[in-house]
């Protein structure tokens, strides 16, 4: 049943994002001032929250993000072409509270690329811009805090991307599936989510679906939460300090 709710998210998701796109197309310009000027007003002087260091683990909300991209450096000119994302609290996944969407790259998807996740550049170049999506992301995401399944690609396409549209700097907290799997365990090979996921008996609907991927890493999230509530740990601080 877990499956088929799945894919019924995707199916939604998808229809989603491809009737948001025709909305985008009408007063283009000023929508694009509209997300710009959500994405300045986030508070330029934030720091990242401590707050949720305290919040009890089987209590604090997290958004457990995936990305798909054109490659691997943004620095070097590859840009994101889909997110994905869903809301979990404690060790719970919130299938209701998702998020999905392509994303308009600046560049061609290169084969590999296509061939890896399936998103060919007929399917993006209706797709809306960066600004909108990180818009409508951030918007999305509140003030919770960032988990990604090695989280270094999200959080370097994120800060790239938040810097090219608006000048400002990521302010959230991003958190990482190894943090948890390091102190509680010893990874498989190299940590990959593959790997994990087969130790842990999870499913991955359609590997490298941004959204598929980000429903996986965050099962897995909530197993090692479950995990770290088990062995004495009550909340993210303690995680913290056990790990230095």
């Amino acid at each position: 049943m877990a499956q088929w709710e799945l894919l019924r998210r995707i199916w939604h998701l998808n229809r989603e994002s491809a009737r948001g796109v025709k909305g985008w197309e009408t007063g283009h310009i000023e929508g694009d001032k509209h997300h710009l000027a959500y994405l300045r007003s986030l508070s330029k002087e934030r720091k990242e929250a401590d707050s949720s260091v305290d919040i009890l683990l089987a209590e604090m909300e997290v958004v457990v993000v995936d990305l798909e991209t054109t490659g691997f450096y943004p620095d070097h000119g590859d840009e994101m072409i889909s997110i994905g994302a869903v809301a979990m609290k404690g060790d719970r996944l919130l299938l209701g509270d998702s998020f999905y969407t392509l994303v308009k790259p600046g560049r061609s998807i290169p084969p590999h690329i296509r061939s890896l996740t399936g998103i060919t550049d007929e399917m993006v170049q209706d797709a809306p811009e960066l600004v909108q999506v990180l818009a409508r992301f951030f918007r999305y995401v509140g003030d919770r805090p960032l988990v990604a399944h090695h989280s270094r690609h999200e959080r370097e396409f994120f800060r790239a991307g938040l810097w090219k549209t608006s000048r400002r700097p990521l302010t959230h907290r991003m958190l990482d599936t190894m943090l948890f799997i390091r102190l509680l365990s010893s990874p498989v090979g190299n940590g990959s989510l593959d790997a994990l996921c087969a130790m842990h008996d999870i499913p991955i609907s359609r590997r490298h679906h941004a959204y598929c991927d980000a429903v996986a890493a965050g099962t897995l999230w909530g197993k090692y939460v479950t995990k770290a509530q088990a062995v004495g740990f009550t909340n993210l601080r303690q995680i913290y300090e056990a790990l230095r």
